[in-house]
């Protein structure tokens, strides 16, 4: 099951965000927002979770 994340919405998990077309990825951090999708009708999906990183 892929959950679709929304423009704008806070991105909670590091890892490899996907547009639902297949074109485009991102990796995505933890606290920052979602972009806009790649394609007008798309939407982001996550591909590969990541453990998240602190560095001081």
């Amino acid at each position: 099951m892929s959950t679709n994340f929304m423009p704008g919405q806070i991105i909670k998990h590091y890892g490899v965000y996907r547009c639902s077309c297949g074109n485009h990825e991102f990796f995505g951090v933890s606290g920052r927002v979602f972009p806009r999708p790649h394609c007008a009708e798309g939407a982001w999906e996550m591909k590969h979770r990541s453990r998240e990183e602190k560095f001081f």
